[in-house]
């Protein structure tokens, strides 16, 4: 466990993991675990529906725009924001994908797939020689437009800036703030400050999207340009929803502005990162959970999930569930085409080698 992990805090100082884009475009979309399409569907549509009511009832709670300049709820909208680009991105792309493997089937211009009476099926079986599938032909599906791409990329941008958000506001809400105010321990209270957390933190562990130190500078990006905003907000001589001219009390530039600044600082360059660095372990623990021999077996099978469960292809070769292989083919880093027959284990066929009935194979 040390070994791996020192090895993989080395690997997170890379230019190439910057881009919000990973060479596995796929991750961005699918679950880590095995889960049907459509309980992956549904649990995208639950978290967007409880995340915009919370949303709505503290807008009608507060009945003031000011409520958006508190960091809280700021975050929260956010969070909404993302759940609704994730559920938009899944049902693009699933529709996607389902489409064209039908309109492949009803064109019958796919592959013939060649599969010896030795083929060994069963999961964990090798793949030698004597068990490839032979393709005739194979088939390209242009993936992602360039709205859809630049879409996935905001999804991983909000996600990034959303999960350390949220934990930062947990942690200093009940550490700093709330022992100050004293505020009445209320549900609005517990969700915008317990229920975010849990919520971010689920999604990490349920999604396979993977997450990178050197995101930080995303964060450090976003912390800034909320700190300018308190600071705008100070000097243009706005009020809060209490009337008192700052955002929050120990950001007071005007009246304390030593201990504004130190705040400042330490958000930006203790709480962000640190709390990024929590989330970058959770997503360790993730990957040697469904690696490992228990975890495995619950562990999404890619290409089965892309292929088999969305697309309609059946039977279907399972592969291992190693997130490093890929389902969706791209050029230098950019999401070009989807690969139909990725890696050998997806093959469309209308006649089956064994009885010669119709049929459609992977």
């Amino acid at each position: 466990m040390g070994a791996s992990w020192t090895r993989s805090f080395r690997k997170e100082f890379q230019l190439k993991k910057l881009p919000l884009f990973p060479a596995t475009l796929e991750l961005l979309l699918e679950p880590r675990w095995y889960l049907p399409p459509w309980v992956w569907l549904l649990y995208r549509l639950s978290a967007l529906v409880y995340t915009l009511a919370w949303c709505i009832h503290s807008g009608l709670l507060f009945a003031s725009p000011k409520w958006l300049i508190l960091l809280c709820h700021l975050t929260y909208c956010i969070l909404g924001v993302y759940y609704l680009i994730a559920l938009v991105n899944l049902i693009a792309m699933l529709v996607c994908i389902r489409c064209f493997c039908r309109r492949e089937v009803k064109k019958k211009s796919s592959v013939r797939l060649c599969v010896p009476d030795s083929l060994d099926t069963s999961e964990g079986a090798p793949h030698t020689e004597s068990s490839r599938l032979w393709v005739e032909q194979w088939t390209l599906l242009r993936l992602t437009p360039p709205p859809l791409a630049l879409s996935l990329r905001l999804q991983w941008l909000l996600q990034v800036i959303v999960s350390t958000f949220s934990l930062t506001v947990s942690v200093l809400y009940w550490s700093i703030n709330y022992p100050v105010s004293h505020h009445p321990i209320r549900p609005f209270s517990i969700n915008l400050h317990v229920v975010n957390s849990a919520q971010v933190l689920l999604e990490l562990f349920l999604s396979a999207t993977p997450v990178h130190l050197v995101h930080y500078v995303y964060l450090l990006a976003a912390g800034v340009l909320y700190l300018l905003f308190v600071l705008v907000f100070w000097l243009g001589g706005f009020t809060n929803m209490n009337g008192q001219p700052y955002v929050y009390r120990v950001l007071d530039f005007g009246g304390n502005p030593v201990l504004a600044t130190l705040c400042t600082l330490g958000f930006s360059l203790v709480c962000l990162p640190l709390f990024h660095f929590v989330l970058w372990n959770v997503h360790l623990l993730r990957e040697r959970l469904a690696r490992g021999p228990r975890g495995r077996r619950f562990a999404l099978r890619r290409e089965a999930w892309w292929w088999g469960n969305v697309g309609g292809l059946s039977p279907f070769l399972t592969a291992a569930p190693d997130p490093e292989v890929l389902v969706f083919a791209s050029r230098e880093g950019e999401p070009q085409l989807l690969r139909a027959l990725s890696h050998g284990y997806c093959s469309m066929t209308t006649e089956s080698p064994a009885n010669g009935h119709s049929s459609v194979s992977a």
